[in-house]
């Protein structure tokens, strides 16, 4: 079985002592997910995290740690 490994990358993003989470929902019900995906092939990781969340909660961000 010929199975590929993709990393994944996740932002932790704290405002006003709050995190923030993305909102999904499936055939089993609702869950919550820190904002963040699948990194592409030659792709760094800050990279990959700057993009995720700019597709997936429409906001730049900076990394800082």
């Amino acid at each position: 079985m010929n199975k590929s490994i993709r990393n994944s990358v996740k932002a932790i993003i704290i405002k006003d002592g709050k995190i923030l989470f993305t909102k999904n929902k499936d055939e089993d019900g609702v869950f919550y997910l820190l904002p963040g995906g699948g990194q592409e092939h030659g792709e760094n990781m800050i990279d990959a995290l700057k993009r995720e969340c700019s597709e997936e909660i429409a906001s730049n961000i900076e990394v800082v740690r």
